[in-house]
């Protein structure tokens, strides 16, 4: 990108996810394959970025870091796009995600909110029928996750 005033804004390449940089693979271990991954506002290039992460998920499974129950101090969205034109809201696989002690069947493109200190997750890839996406982001410049009193 040409540097502009405002070019900085336009972030088309990120670096690889610091705790599963395997995920930018599109053969991994991971469901899900990374592309874009903004955290501590790109060592100070954009001030004030949230972080966001960009996924296409595209086989079955979960992640060792998904595995288990955490709270943020901060808001956070998790959000599920089908992406078959002919119907938008068919997610094109099936997601289970727990809030609190409730689990939920994600089957339809939706965004979930999860409120500052609700623990959140496992989160598991159960059926992909074809890609979807999967999308987090929320109002913090770094991703710190919560296991109990302890950062994980």
């Amino acid at each position: 990108m040409e540097e502009t005033k405002y070019g900085k804004y336009i972030i088309t390449e990120t670096p690889r996810h610091p705790r599963h940089p395997q995920s930018r693979d599109l053969i991994s271990d991971i469901p899900w394959c990374d592309s874009l991954y903004i955290e501590d506002q790109l060592g100070g290039k954009v001030p004030g970025a949230y972080y966001l992460e960009v996924c296409m998920v595209l086989r079955t499974g979960g992640i060792e870091a998904l595995n288990v129950p955490h709270t943020h101090s901060f808001d956070e969205y998790l959000l599920f796009l089908g992406i078959d034109p002919e119907d938008r809201f068919d997610l094109g696989g099936e997601v289970e995600l727990w809030l609190g002690d409730e689990k939920h069947m994600i089957t339809r493109t939706c965004a979930v909110f999860a409120p500052a200190g609700l623990p959140h997750c496992p989160l598991v890839v159960h059926r992909v029928d074809r890609p979807f996406m999967f999308i987090t982001t929320g109002p913090s410049v770094g991703y710190a996750r919560e296991a109990g009193a302890e950062q994980a």
